[in-house]
């Protein structure tokens, strides 16, 4: 995977066996996501694995989904990536880690990577102004991406029994 171009991290009171299934379920994004609204998978069901498609759909100022396949879902290196496309045009590819940590917790890191490049590239990035991400798409996504994160840490933390915050 190429250097993301925002990561954000969050300490889980939870072990990682807890918090890897959310995770790596990306039908639990609009929970947390101040954007996603749901997920559609196109086949397949259970464990998500690499090759898995799913139709994302976002909301900010406009609705909009787009398709994207898994590219990396290792329960035991605590990795689940997928790359985002719309129409022909590759976006983005969004990965989370989750390491563990010596106290039984673990961290959380989201990480989003530009895939807009080339001429192509050019054209598509001002479609982010006109569904209200705005023109900075690293900006915007650092915002969302603490919220999503802090959504996340609540709920794990409320199921496992209040853990106070860290």
């Amino acid at each position: 995977m190429s250097q993301a171009d925002v990561t954000e991290s969050i300490a889980v009171d939870a072990p990682p066996e807890v918090v890897w299934p959310l995770v790596s379920d990306p039908a639990n994004y609009a929970r947390w996501s101040p954007e996603a609204t749901g997920v559609r998978r196109r086949g397949g069901s259970g464990t998500w694995r690499v090759g898995d498609v799913f139709v994302g759909s976002n909301k900010a100022w406009l609705r909009w989904s787009t398709t994207c396949t898994v590219t990396a879902a290792d329960a035991g290196r605590g990795e689940f990536a997928f790359d985002v496309d719309f129409a022909r045009f590759a976006i983005a590819r969004w990965s989370y880690s989750v390491t563990p940590t010596p106290d039984g917790g673990c961290v959380v890191t989201e990480s989003w990577t530009d895939r807009r490049s080339g001429v192509l590239g050019a054209l598509i990035k001002p479609s982010g102004v006109l569904i209200g991400r705005g023109i900075d798409a690293a900006t915007h996504n650092a915002q969302t991406m603490r919220a999503t994160l802090a959504a996340l840490k609540a709920e794990v933390e409320a199921a496992s029994g209040g853990a106070g915050g860290r």
